[in-house]
Formats: C-alpha cells, sequence, structure tokens
C-alpha cells in the first residue's frame, strides 16, 4: 500500500509538470518554386520585366508582400512586375510562417555585337584553344552566346568559348547570339614535317665577298663555307660571321627565301658542330609574298615578329623550337641579337631547317 502512495505521488508530479510547457505547434512553411528573381526595366525590357511565382501546398491562402514596391510589386497570385532598378525582397506567408524572396531589378541593355578574339585555330590534338569575347556594348545585360561545333569529332566548343581539338580535320566553330553570328575555322593539321629545302636560297648570296649583303650580315666563305650552309642539310659545314680583314660584330643575321608560302609549325637550328663558342638564342621574323614589296630591300617588307628562341650552344644537332602563331610565310628572317651573345663576337650557325604543316 505504501508502494502505491509513492507511485500515485509520482504520477502527480509528472502531470503538473507538463503544465509548464506550452503544447508543440506544427507550422506549415509555404514553397515557393524560385527564391531569387532577375527582373529587367527599359525599353528594351520586353516580358522580362515580370515573373509569375507559384508558392504551394495548393489550395491553402497566401499573402504576397513586396518590401520596396518601388522596385517591385507583387499581387496575391503571386505575379511580380518590375518597377525601377534596385534590390528588395518579396515575402509570401502562410497563416504561420513566411518564405523570403530575394529580387534584383536592372535596366536592359541590348547586346548589338561582339568581336572574337580569333577566326583561326590550328592546333595539334588534345590541345585547348581559349576563344575570348568582346561584347558590344561592354555593359550589354543578356551576353548569352550559343556556341556550337560543325564536326565535333574533330573540334568540341564549351559554353565558355573554349576550344578543344580531338582528331585530324577541320571543322568551323559558331558563336550566335539571335541573328548575330561569327565563325571560327579550326584545323587540326597532322604532325609537321620538315620542308625539302631545294627550293630554298639566300636573298642577295654573293660568292666572293665576305661583306653583308640584303640577305645577310657578313659570312666567313674560308670558315665552314660560307652563308649557304645553313641550308645544305650538311652539318660538317657550317655558316660563320665574318672573322677576317674588319670583323663583324653582333646582331648577325640572315633571310631566307622558302620558294613557297608555307604554314610554318617549327623551326631548326643546330650550332657549329663541337663548337660552343657560339649564339646562345635567336629571333624569328617571317613575311609573306604579298608583304615583300621590294624584293630589293627585305627592310621595307612587313616582318611578323615570332618572338625570341633560346638555344643551347653546349649541345650538338639539330634544336627543334615551335612558332606558336603558325605564321603562313614565304621569308623567314633570323636575327641574333647581342643579348644572345656566345663567349665572343661571333654567330655560328650549322643548319637551319623549318617544319611546315601539309593538308
Amino acid at each position: 500500500m505504501k508502494y502505491f502512495k509513492y507511485l500515485s505521488i509520482v504520477v502527480l508530479a509528472i502531470m503538473a509538470g507538463c503544465n509548464n510547457y506550452d503544447s508543440f505547434v506544427v507550422t506549415e512553411k509555404p514553397y515557393v518554386n524560385q527564391t531569387s528573381v532577375q527582373l529587367y526595366v527599359g525599353e528594351h525590357a520586353g516580358d522580362r520585366n515580370t515573373v509569375q511565382l507559384v508558392s504551394s501546398p495548393s489550395g491553402k491562402s497566401y499573402i504576397w508582400t513586396s518590401q520596396d514596391p518601388s522596385v517591385v510589386t507583387v499581387n496575391q497570385t503571386g505575379l511580380l512586375t518590375a518597377v525601377g532598378e534596385g534590390i528588395t525582397t518579396v515575402t509570401v506567408a502562410s497563416a504561420d510562417d513566411q518564405i523570403i524572396i530575394d529580387v534584383n531589378v536592372k535596366e536592359y541593355i541590348p547586346l548589338t555585337g561582339f568581336i572574337l578574339s580569333t577566326h583561326s585555330v590550328i592546333s595539334f590534338w588534345q590541345n585547348t584553344t581559349q576563344v575570348f569575347v568582346t561584347y558590344i556594348p561592354d555593359n550589354a545585360t543578356d551576353v548569352n552566346i550559343e556556341w556550337t561545333s560543325s564536326d565535333r569529332e574533330v573540334a568540341e566548343v564549351y559554353s565558355n568559348g573554349l576550344v578543344k581539338t580531338l582528331e585530324e580535320g577541320r571543322a568551323t566553330i559558331t558563336a550566335k547570339y539571335g541573328d548575330i553570328e561569327q565563325t571560327v575555322d579550326v584545323w587540326v593539321p597532322a604532325p609537321p614535317m620538315k620542308m625539302n629545302k631545294s627550293g630554298w636560297s639566300i636573298p642577295g648570296y654573293n660568292p666572293n665577298s665576305d661583306d653583308g649583303t640584303i640577305g645577310y650580315s657578313s659570312q666567313q666563305r674560308s670558315d665552314g663555307g660560307g652563308i649557304p650552309s645553313i641550308i645544305d642539310d650538311n652539318l660538317n659545314t657550317y655558316w660563320h660571321a665574318r672573322w677576317g680583314g674588319t670583323p663583324s660584330k653582333y646582331p648577325h643575321w640572315f633571310i631566307i627565301d622558302l620558294g613557297e608560302e608555307v604554314t610554318i609549325a617549327q623551326v631548326g637550328m643546330a650550332r657549329r658542330t663541337g663548337d660552343g663558342r657560339g649564339q646562345k638564342g635567336y629571333q624569328v621574323f617571317t613575311c609573306t609574298e604579298n608583304g615583300a614589296v621590294n624584293l630589293n630591300d627585305p627592310t621595307s617588307w612587313d616582318w611578323e615578329d615570332q618572338g625570341d628562341i633560346s638555344f643551347d650552344s653546349g649541345k650538338d644537332g639539330i634544336q627543334i623550337q615551335p612558332l606558336s602563331k603558325f605564321p603562313i610565310a614565304r621569308y623567314i628572317k633570323v636575327f641574333i641579337a647581342e643579348k644572345y651573345r656566345g663567349s665572343n663576337d661571333f654567330a655560328m650557325v650549322g643548319d637551319f631547317s623549318v617544319y611546315i604543316f601539309k593538308d
């Protein structure tokens, strides 16, 4: 009986304690299909200035409120209408909970044109090239350009203009916005081949003098064979800048007429075999047939700088380097500036080769 008395006291205590807490309330939070909205105003906004939001569960009563009606208004069906530029919020509330929607309203500025950073891509297998876009005007609101490839087995293009080359062939990349369209020609060539030198020549070559001409700075005919030695494919011969009489000094240079226009992928230079005193680099310039207006004055030609190339003067054999622009050219000029000076005043070249793309 005593135990039953104690149990009764415990039960009464628990029941009394429960009266100190509120009953648990289940709220029904509304759901809305968008919690962040971009709207536009202005002459060209069109139907971009409204959006219909949908709340659920359906059949319930909701109250829609705009924090700033000067930016956006909302009716009781959830239709938002942009009024002016700004940032605000819209609230949809049920009987006991609510959801807040962020709203950004800007002036709609149409894109009237765009410029691509290139219209031609030459790239090897499994390489990528970024095509950049300049928008007109640069503050255009909608710049969602659509990119497509005419042959996705040759070249794929991504939504940011990145082109990936996949296999040999040609493809056209198209960038399109509405009625505005521009293209990029993509060529994935076979590996470059060494150009045959049978049609090569040195402009202004004089076999009877060591003086410079329009095609080279100087030569030493008695040492290595003179300037033609750079294009004879024989590493036992070489061009040596003049050291007899009045010795030449840096810079040294020479021009090669390739005999035809080609697409150049790489160039290669070999030192005078076994001699490490020569140049430690050089600069390459190229010129098209049309760019060589006066054949008697190469200084007036339209030379395109292909960049500086480092060279290991302590290494025998041909050293091949790519030209990143893959220029189309008939003439090539090798310029060896003072900054590439070796251990003496003279440049020495055992061979110079060009590697080209073939269709």
